[in-house]
């Protein structure tokens, strides 16, 4: 099966790393990630992308370091012949419908939030506000329509309370930290599932068979 992934942040290169890279059944046909943080960030180089061009090298797989405006449409650098399956994780920009169109077997995008209660930014941030006690990631369809796609499978963790003393946002993301390990065995999960059902991964599972993936309990 051929993949492209569409990669960013410290949980994008595990996903490369322990779960793309390490399934001898995927040919990993190109890796797309970002190489400037958001302005919001601080606007100034990934530390990540070293390792991603590392990994990428070694494996021999095509890298494509992409901001904005580029990254908007990144279907000029897809690799040629039949594509299989596209996996999203912190990717800054809707992809169009004609790219998605190209997957044979659909699309994952990998969402830090429930959905689609915390669909859209900062959702780990929100469910913490919100007084929420446990939290999501979500594997999803993809859609032109940021994170409306349908369901494919969820991890569920406990939300450590914030300490009293702490700013809600700086306490989100001790939590992200937190659950950077779980993003791979998510789209590990994922793929075990359409091997098994055989369905193609952009539409709607059949009826019972949303995956539940682990939980995790544990202090940010």
């Amino acid at each position: 099966m051929r993949v492209v992934a569409l990669l960013a942040r410290r949980p994008g290169l595990l996903v490369l790393h322990d779960a793309l890279l390490a399934d001898p059944g995927l040919e990993v046909a190109a890796v797309f990630t970002h190489g400037m943080l958001p302005r919001a960030a601080g606007g100034g180089a990934r530390d990540e992308v070293a390792e991603f061009a590392a990994l990428c090298r070694r494996r021999a797989v095509p890298l494509h370091v992409l901001d904005f405006p580029q990254a908007r449409d990144i279907g000029p650098r897809l690799p040629g012949g039949p594509l299989d399956l596209l996996v999203s994780l912190s990717w800054r920009a809707l992809v169009p419908q004609a790219v998605l169109d190209r997957f044979a077997r659909g699309t994952v995008n990998l969402h830090r939030g429930a959905l689609p209660a915390y669909g859209g930014a900062e959702p780990v941030r929100r469910a913490i506000e919100a007084g929420e006690r446990r939290a999501a990631i979500t594997a999803h369809a993809m859609t032109a329509e940021i994170d409306a796609g349908a369901i494919l499978a969820e991890t569920w963790y406990d939300l450590p309370p914030c300490p009293p003393a702490d700013a809600t946002a700086a306490h989100a993301e001790r939590v992200k930290t937190m659950i950077e390990p779980l993003y791979a065995p998510l789209c590990r999960l994922v793929l075990a599932g359409q091997r098994l059902t055989g369905h193609p991964v952009a539409g709607h599972p059949p009826a019972g068979q949303r995956l539940a993936g682990q939980h995790l309990t544990g202090q940010a």
